[in-house]
Formats: structure tokens, sequence, C-alpha cells
């Protein structure tokens, strides 16, 4: 596979001088920076309960409707909020019917795109080493950020199956563009990871106008107009089918480009949180390490930009960084309204939001080859980069310890829906009514908590 071909081509690095900054076994850094996998799936394995929770009752109607043998389109392509998700939709559908709804399955199906995500930027990762001497070590942080506990929601929720499998793809169009700038023979590669990411989750459009300037302006090869027609053409055929019929998501909070205007200084700790989420056992503590890492960052973009050799090391970086950058103007108008705490707690964002420190880790890594003052600026950075890692991971901690026994309270008053009052529905769905259909039809087909009756 193209893929695997461009992982293996791009495994070449300079090993002897890596080697002399970093005295261990390939093999063994390899099994120690994928070891956050295996503590993650451990995570997973004890604190996910079987239960379906919040927007994972949406699926329920499509799953009844499969059940009985009247599956329609609509049902897989329709719009859930501001996006339209047929691609996880199908795959939730599939594996529903493969597991009689197990949502717990769902959760290691999300977990799996996630590890798929951090494999992509492994590849990324394997990309500099091509033209700096950095250990396969140094990539640890990075399955640490990613796959930390901070994202608990994306991690033991099985809907955040859309997120993750939209950050895998959208990766993935980044690295197969920037693959089609060396050879043409990528850009299907690209256009199709581009088009699944654009039904996979609401930031996926954007992944179109990063591709765009990847082809514009290529650092390695030649830049190809008819390449640069083709993403176009693509982009927006797939923009119009996206909008067709769409309908714009009111809420019940301010929304809007206006009301951001209005409230410059709130949309400005609104983004400071929501790049640092990733980062710290609360929302001030998050922000206040990013503010750090911005500090030093800043610089060091201006140094990476000035070094041709730099800017071709660290470009799949750079794309990541940009399309997280995009994602704010959406975001902001959506959910500023919300309060600028909102994204610290929203926690199935993090995965997204993990960018934006391992972007930033990046470049800094990538200077520290180049000069010792840039050494003590990474050195720096690590270490605030280990306390908010720290942080996170005793948040998520701390919110699973809590999460799992109330979800598995709601597991067993959802399997009495018959028997019991309004008053204890409203745990597992919060229009009671509603919910009392939602549960008769998983118990009609023997589905979720009512597997085996």
């Amino acid at each position: 596979m193209p893929f695997l071909k461009a992982t293996a081509e791009s495994a070449r690095v300079e090993k002897r001088a890596a080697a002399a900054w970093l005295p261990i076994p390939e093999g063994v850094q390899l099994a120690i920076v994928f070891l956050p996998v295996l503590i993650t799936l451990v995570y997973i394995h004890t604190f996910a309960v079987d239960v379906p929770f919040q927007d994972q009752w949406a699926v329920v109607p499509a799953l009844m409707h499969m059940e009985s043998g009247h599956l329609h389109w609509d049902d897989i392509y329709r719009q859930h909020n501001e996006a339209v998700v047929p691609v996880p939709m199908v795959l939730m559908l599939v594996l529903a019917k493969a597991t009689h709804y197990d949502v717990i399955a769902e959760a290691y199906l999300a977990y799996a795109c996630l590890v798929g995500a951090v494999v992509v930027l492994f590849v990324f990762f394997r990309r500099v080493q091509r033209t700096l001497p950095i250990p396969t070590l140094a990539f640890l942080p990075i399955p640490t950020i990613l796959l930390g506990w901070r994202g608990h929601e994306g991690i033991l929720w099985g809907f955040g199956l859309n997120i993750n499998l939209g950050l895998m793809l959208a990766l993935l169009a980044i690295w197969n563009a920037i693959r089609a700038t060396e050879s043409a023979r990528f850009i299907w590669l690209a256009i199709s990871t581009a088009v699944l990411a654009t039904f996979s989750f609401g930031s996926g459009l954007l992944v179109w106008p990063i591709g765009l300037a990847i082809l514009m302006f290529p650092a390695e090869g030649r830049r190809s107009p008819r390449l640069m027609l083709l993403w176009t053409a693509v982009a927006v055929a797939c923009t119009a089918v996206y909008f067709n019929g769409y309908m714009i998501h009111r809420v019940p909070w301010p929304s809007g480009f206006g009301y951001v205007l209005e409230h410059p200084v709130l949309a400005a700790q609104y983004v400071l949180v929501y790049t640092g989420a990733a980062l710290g056992a609360t929302p001030s503590t998050d922000a206040h390490i990013n503010l750090a890492l911005i500090l030093l960052f800043l610089p060091a973009a201006w140094a990476v930009a000035r070094s041709a050799e730099l800017r071709k090391a660290v470009l799949p970086f750079a794309a990541v960084l940009a399309f997280l950058l995009l994602t704010l103007a959406p975001l902001l108008s959506s959910r500023l309204g919300l309060g600028v705490d909102q994204p610290y707690y929203a926690s199935r964002y993090v995965s997204i939001a993990a960018l934006w420190p391992v972007g930033i880790y990046v470049c800094l890594l990538a200077l520290a080859c180049r000069g010792k003052g840039w050494r003590y600026v990474l050195g720096i950075a690590f270490v605030l980069l280990c306390a908010g890692i720290t942080g996170g991971y005793r948040e998520g901690l701390a919110y699973a310890r809590i999460d799992q026994p109330k979800k598995a309270a709601c597991r067993e008053i959802l399997k009495d829906y018959r028997v019991l009052d309004d008053g204890h529905l409203s745990c597992f769905y919060p229009d009671v009514e509603v919910g009392r259909r939602l549960a008769f039809w998983l118990d009609e087909y023997h589905l979720s908590v009512f597997r085996g009756g």
C-alpha cells in the first residue's frame, strides 16, 4: 500500500547522530513511545460502561429502522447539530448490528481511530527525523498528550467516534496531499481521505483549504496546476453536496460572529482554554500553561519560518497547526456563548485541541537540533508539558471514578424503565417520555442493556 510504503521510506533517519544523543536500541524506543496506547486501553477497559449516553440515543431510531428492515438513506445521511456525518453513522450502525448495540465496542472503535491518528502523526515525525537527528523516544509526549485521559469523553464515550475518525482521516488527507506534491498518484488518496473526513466530523471541510495550500506551496517537487485544479473542483463539489439541504443549527445561547466581535476578550480567553484543553487539571491551569507555551512558540515559529530546511522538516505539523487554527472561527461563532470554560469541560474535543501543544513541541524540538539556546527553551516547554499532562491524567482519573458508578446505576435504571417512575428515568434521557419510547425500542429488539433478554 502507498501509505505503508511511505512509512517505510520515511523511517530512514540519521541513526548515527540520533544514537549519539540517546544510545537506546530503536526497538526499545518504539516500545516506549507507544506504551500510552496500552495504558489508555486499560483505562477504557476499567471505566467504560455499556449504557447509551447523551448523543448516542440519536442513533437508536436509525438502529430500530435497521432492525425492522426499514432503514432509509435519510437515517444515515442526516445532519447532527452543525455536522453532516454519514461515515461514522454507517460504522456505528454496522457495529451496533454486530454487537447488539454494545456501546463499549463503540468506545473501542473510537479509540482505534484515535490510535490511528497517533500512527499518522508518527509518520509525520519520521519525516522530521529524515532531516534532523532526533531520537524516536522524543515522540513520546505526542501519544501521551493525544491519548491522555483529559479527553475522557472522547475515550470512554463511543459517540466520540465521529471526532476521532474525522481527525484520523484529516491527518491522512494532509499527509497524502504532501505526498502528492512528490508523486501525483497520491492525489487520489488525498482526495478520498478528504471526502471521508468532510462527512465524518464538523471540521472536516477545513481539510480542503489546507490541502490546497500544500499543493500551491510544495516543500518538495513542483507546483502542479492540474492537481490544484482537480483538488479545487472536488472541494467545490464536496462542499455543494455537504450544504445541499443544510439547516442552520439554532441554539438557545448567544452565538454568531457578531457576538464574537462584541466580546473580543472573552473570545481570546476561549481560544486560550480551547487550544490548551489537553493540558491541566482545571481550566485556569490549562490557560496558564498554554499561554506560557505560546510565548515560547512565537519566536520559535519565526525562527522555523526563516529556515528552508526546518520549514520542510516540520511541514506536516505546520499544516496540523493551521488546521487547528481554522477550527477556531466556527467554534467561536457557535460555542462562545456557553462561556470561556466550555471547551475544557467538553472533553470530547480534546483530541483536536491536542494538536496545538503537539505542533508547538515539534517546532521547538526541531529548533533544539540547530541551536543550543533552543534546547533550553525546549526544556522549559517540556516541563510545562509534563505539568499539563500530569494534571490532565489526574483530572481524567478523577472524572472516571465519579462517572463510572453513575453510569452503572443508570444502566440498572434503564433495565427497569417499565416499573420506575419518571423521576428516575431522566438519568439516561432528559425527556422522560421520549426516553421511555427509546428504551422500549431497545427492549423490543433485545439491544444494549436488554441483550439476551
